[in-house]
């Protein structure tokens, strides 16, 4: 499905009064001290309250860290550890210091000792800033680099180690990784400055993302998910890439309100976001009506491509509250394993 937008200037509704008028002494105060530093541009991608909503998912995410985290967070490895866990059967290269002789005595078998150990939470964070995350009122894009600066706040607010990165006009730019809450404000610039617009091209993204994470973690995208003419299903490739690469795998699927439901009849100009061609037609209730079957067909696709490799998956729209996104992610088991 190839989307096309109507050539009149999206809104920008990601600036909000409340990044000039709102009080300072609005501001959470763990994030106020660094909030004045921020660019102009990130201010009125991130407003205050904004800020706000980070505090309250920190609240919330260490309520649910807390009960889930210590069993859920271990790994089997040999070597020192928390205790001791199984046995299990010594192949060649193993290290002989982890042997147990005693069971050894006992069943005449070489056991190696595995012990439960304490194991960071490494996340990716992947957003799209291509050209039809750009539509919508609000924007797409100011919705998904908002979710992305949320889940990347509770990630770093619990000492996880997270690695961002966006992918838009071409290119693919990434954040080193970064652990502690303090490092919330290079993720802000990070997100506001990123590359927007041109094509659509998770592969390339999902590709640089592995080369450069090479350990396995939690990679959660967030995207439109739609391709270019004729590569409806481009999605494929980066999402089986990540998970091939044995990431656990979220994809955060993100539509505009006009995607759901356009809100145009009669003539007018089409514009594609990402090629910058444009198109006159007269839109009939017909003509959206076929749009809609196939906006249907390729969601239950998607979700059925997702489920199919266990990769989990939602729908939110833009106008929805990235707080509650999140919360759902909580409920559903992200960022808690």
């Amino acid at each position: 499905m190839h989307r096309m937008n109507t050539g009149a200037e999206q809104d920008r509704q990601g600036a909000s009064s409340g990044a000039n008028g709102a009080a300072d002494a609005s501001r959470p105060q763990v994030l106020a001290t660094g909030y004045a530093a921020l660019d102009d541009r990130a201010r009125a991608l991130f407003d205050t309250a904004f800020l706000q909503k980070l505090e309250y998912l920190r609240i919330v995410s260490r309520r649910a860290f807390a009960g889930l985290q210590p069993a859920s967070r271990r790994g089997l490895r040999t070597g020192a550890g928390l205790e001791f866990a199984e046995h299990r059967p010594y192949a060649v290269g193993d290290d002989f210091r982890y042997l147990d002789w005693a069971a050894y005595g006992r069943l005449d078998k070489l056991l190696l000792r595995l012990f439960q150990q304490d194991e960071d939470l490494r996340i990716g964070l992947m957003t799209d800033t291509s050209g039809s995350m750009l539509t919508g009122r609000p924007p797409k894009v100011d919705f998904a680099r908002r979710l992305t600066a949320a889940l990347a706040y509770v990630g770093l607010a619990n000492l996880d180690r997270i690695r961002v990165s966006a992918w838009g006009d071409g290119e693919v730019r990434s954040l080193r990784t970064r652990r502690g809450r303090g490092q919330i404000y290079a993720v802000l610039e990070f997100l506001a400055s990123a590359p927007l617009g041109g094509g659509t091209n998770l592969a390339l993204a999902a590709r640089q993302f592995c080369q450069h994470a090479t350990e396995r973690g939690l990679v959660v995208v967030v995207s439109d998910f739609l391709g270019g003419a004729g590569h409806a299903e481009s999605y494929e490739e980066g999402l089986a890439l990540l998970d091939y690469h044995g990431h656990e795998v979220w994809a955060l699927a993100v539509e505009s309100p006009e995607d759901a439901a356009p809100p145009w009849q009669g003539d007018v100009e089409l514009l594609d976001s990402e090629t910058g061609a444009v198109r006159a037609v007269r839109l009939t209730p017909e003509q959206v009506a076929r749009y809609q079957a196939r906006r249907r067909e390729f969601l239950h696709r998607f979700d059925a491509w997702t489920t199919e490799r266990g990769i989990a998956h939602l729908r939110a729209t833009s106008d929805a509250d990235v707080a509650d996104l999140v919360l759902d992610v909580f409920r559903r088991g992200g960022f808690i394993r």
